[in-house]
């Protein structure tokens, strides 16, 4: 059987290897780890704020077209028809009720229609715009009725009618009399916005 014999030379690479292993460990445990690692990640930090930094700049650099566009939006919002003229909401209140009574006298008869109470409304849903509402009451018959809600929902400043009731009044007609359409008992709310901030509703 012949023996295996190991000359000097075979074994130079293994030494080889064995000393880029402990050069390696020393390199990771007491070189990488306490001073290369803690630069790398100073190096990362100092990069975060360099585009945080740039990013502010940018920011600051679009500020007057910002601000020229908040004044446009401003301007806009001051010549918008869309909410109620009044300063608060008790003002404004007087402006539905006064224009209610208007659009009732413009777009029918009294004869056939006439507003038999009107009263704000206060404890509605929070909303984005402050909401003024009054309830109304009229008697009216159906043309007169349609004429008039639909010259309130389709003017300036934007007027909601919401909780439309409608009750049909029966009335004893004698015998042998022409029947007559009687009036109808109507009841809703009449609500516009305030240009000012109201309270947003709680997410649910």
């Amino acid at each position: 059987m012949a023996r295996l014999e190991l000359r000097p030379k075979d074994g130079r690479p293994l030494a080889v290897i064995l000393l880029l292993i402990v050069l390696l460990s020393i390199y990771l445990f007491g070189v990488h780890w306490w001073f290369v690692a803690p630069h790398l990640d100073y190096y990362t930090q100092m990069a975060d704020l360099r585009e945080q930094q740039q990013r502010y700049a940018r920011v600051i650099g679009e500020r007057p077209a910002i601000e020229k566009k908040l004044g446009e939006v401003r301007a806009y919002e001051q010549g918008n028809q869309a909410f109620l003229a009044e300063a608060d909401a008790n003002a404004a209140s007087a402006g539905l009720i006064t224009r209610l009574r208007q659009s009732q006298t413009d777009q029918s008869d009294p004869k056939r229609c006439s507003v038999i109470n009107t009263s704000p409304f206060t404890g509605g849903q929070d909303e984005l715009y402050m909401k003024v509402v009054v309830q109304a009451r009229l008697r009216c018959d159906l043309e007169s009725l349609a004429a008039i809600l639909y010259d309130l929902e389709n003017g300036k400043p934007y007027l909601f009618v919401d909780e439309l009731m409608i009750y049909k009044q029966q009335t004893y007609v004698p015998p042998g009399a022409k029947r007559v359409a009687s009036p109808l008992d109507v009841r809703f709310n009449l609500s516009g916005y305030l240009r000012q901030p109201g309270k947003p509703a709680e997410a649910p």
